[in-house]
């Protein structure tokens, strides 16, 4: 593997400024895409990301792969290779073991793996296929390096408390009537006046059938 000298990288960082930021479409008729849109990754991980070629020969391209960082607002070389992937190279302060380029067999796309993540891997990375000074893009991959991936808590749900008033029974009042005196005095004094005259009809009845009696036996033959 080799890594670019200085006139080197600025070179290609040149046509790579020039064509995006100038042009800001492809310079050439190539199907260029990337995948994922973003991801999320722990730190120590790894991750891949894909891009695909379509209605092109590889044979001629070269693939090349930049990052912008929120720290460095340019954009950075990354790694870069042939087609068939013969050699890599690397751009300035770019740690080479961390970033390797594989195609998938007997198709056009192509592999960023990056190992080893880190914070500072943290930004949007372009994947750019170029030949004889032109080029395409990618429309880029936002990776974000995190310490722990994002849990989704299942929502408690709580009652609300009751905001209603309780009717609050006496403990001496008891379902039914209220036997009180007001109520059962009467009450009492209906039934023996009831008692008496039950008492005084009887009697009534009783002199009228003895003196009935008495009067069919004295007037009654012998």
């Amino acid at each position: 593997m080799k890594q670019l000298g200085l006139t080197g990288s600025c070179i290609t960082r040149c046509f790579f400024l020039i064509s995006f930021y100038v042009t800001g479409a492809n310079a050439f008729s190539v199907k260029l895409s990337q995948a994922p849109a973003s991801m999320i990754q722990l730190i120590d991980q790894t991750v891949e990301i894909s891009c695909t070629i379509k209605d092109v020969s590889m044979d001629k391209l070269r693939l090349y792969w930049y990052r912008k960082t929120e720290k460095n607002e340019d954009t950075e070389f990354i790694i870069s290779s042939t087609g068939q992937i013969e050699k890599f190279f690397y751009g300035t302060n770019i740690i080479q073991k961390k970033f390797t380029i594989k195609r998938v067999a007997f198709k056009g796309d192509f592999i960023l793996n990056i190992t080893n993540l880190d914070h500072s891997d943290n930004g949007i990375y372009y994947c750019m296929v170029g030949e004889s000074l032109k080029f395409a893009f990618g429309n880029g991959t936002k990776l974000t390096v995190v310490d722990s991936l994002p849990t989704t808590v299942k929502p408690t749900t709580t009652k609300p408390p009751c905001k209603c008033k309780k009717l609050k029974i006496p403990k001496t009042s008891l379902p039914g009537v209220n036997c009180s005196p007001v109520i059962w005095a009467p009450l009492a004094g209906l039934a023996l006046l009831l008692l008496i005259g039950l008492y005084l009809l009887a009697s009534h009845t009783y002199r009228v059938y003895r003196r009935t009696y008495m009067y069919f036996r004295k007037h009654s033959p012998k």
